[in-house]
């Protein structure tokens, strides 16, 4: 059995990591976004969002002084104005769709992907896309940070804080944060808080995460729409945002930041950046999902059965009266995504071998 060194147990100055066993992994996504779009293509990107949300509703009451919205169960909206001259007058002809971290959480990462390069095709404008980081490890506490805090420890923001909470003696609460929200604030808003007393023990992780906006909402939008559903790619971008947004420094009165030693517990997190999952949260996977298991599950046999036959004509041949078979016996599910994704995908079969993706299906929007 694995057992604690003094240092691990916390018997030691707050600059040394104690060390935590899990079982999960480090991961990072999406938690929020906010983009905007001209009011011509509304109707477009409704039918767009419906092939991953399903269904909407409309109730008549919209965020921001619009005056209409559909809003899917994941808790996913689209505002918009239901007159021309008003969304000109009020709006400058354009609407808004809002994920919160609920919406963001039911899609897969491929999922999530496709339906961010969908919204660059309709250039959309982000104001405000959220990038976490869940710290399985617990490699530095929440409160740890309030000291560093204190002594101005640490680089890339100004203005810093730490928000504890306690219910009947019992810590239910604990977050440090850097950074100003709104107008008069940098375009970015750091938060670390203890995502376990968050939610209730669900996940026993420490997050930290990042909020951007204004033109920094923008540009990392554009970067990640640009992963064209490369996993890897987006992985790597969102711990780079986290891990050069902040750095915690012992501070001498040296004026050159690269010259002061970077605490031990930054310097770790930063190496686990380099070394992530993608958080797949969604129960039942969409079309994307169902097209990597088939790969994964599914095409060795496939492979296996393609070598006993004569010639490869009387393979496809038998392949195509299996598939008209299995298209009599779908399920609702599958009947419901194919009403959903119906003749809008197109296969690249190029595959980025430098970053080692053979089991991964590169699949782009052919946008109609």
């Amino acid at each position: 059995m694995y057992a604690c060194t003094e240092a691990e147990k916390g018997i030691t100055p707050r600059d040394v990591i104690r060390g935590v066993n899990s079982h999960n992994c480090n991961q990072v996504g999406i938690h929020w976004l906010r983009i905007s779009f001209n009011q011509k293509d509304l109707q477009e990107i409704k039918s767009w969002i419906d092939r991953f949300y399903g269904e909407s509703d409309s109730d008549g009451y919209g965020l921001w002084s619009y005056d209409s919205r559909y809003i899917w169960p994941s808790g996913a909206s689209m505002n918009y104005d239901s007159d021309v001259e008003r969304s000109q007058r009020v709006h400058r002809g354009r609407f808004t769709f809002e994920c919160p971290g609920k919406a963001c959480d039911e899609l897969t990462a491929p999922d999530l992907l496709l339906m961010i390069q969908g919204f660059e095709h309709f250039q959309g404008l982000c104001t405000r896309i959220d990038i976490f980081f869940d710290d399985y490890r617990r490699i530095v506490e929440p409160y740890d940070l309030h000291e560093l805090i204190e002594r101005y420890d640490y680089t890339g923001f100004r203005k810093a804080g730490y928000r504890p909470a306690w219910d009947c003696g019992r810590r239910c609460y604990d977050e440090a944060w850097f950074g100003r929200r709104g107008q008069n604030g940098s375009g970015k808003y750091l938060r670390c808080y203890d995502k376990k007393l968050e939610s209730d023990g669900e996940k026993d992780c420490v997050r930290w995460e990042i909020e951007f906006s204004q033109k920094k909402s923008q540009k990392v939008f554009i970067a990640l729409s640009g992963c064209e559903g490369d996993i890897v790619v987006f992985a790597t971008i969102c711990g780079a945002l986290i891990g050069g947004c902040i750095s915690f420094v012992h501070r001498n009165g040296d004026r050159n930041i690269n010259r002061l030693d970077v605490y031990d517990f930054w310097q770790l997190i930063t190496e686990s950046l380099g070394k992530l999952t993608i958080r797949i949260e969604k129960i039942q996977n969409t079309l994307t999902g169902v097209i990597e298991w088939t790969e994964r599950q599914v095409a060795p046999s496939l492979a296996c059965v393609r070598k006993t036959f004569v010639s490869d004509q009387k393979f496809i041949a038998w392949v195509i009266d299996m598939l008209d078979d299995g298209a009599s016996r779908m399920n609702a599910h599958q009947r419901q995504l194919v009403s959903r994704f119906e003749g809008s995908m197109n296969y690249d079969p190029k595959i980025n071998e430098d970053q080692q993706l053979s089991e991964y299906v590169r699949l782009t929007c052919k946008l109609r």
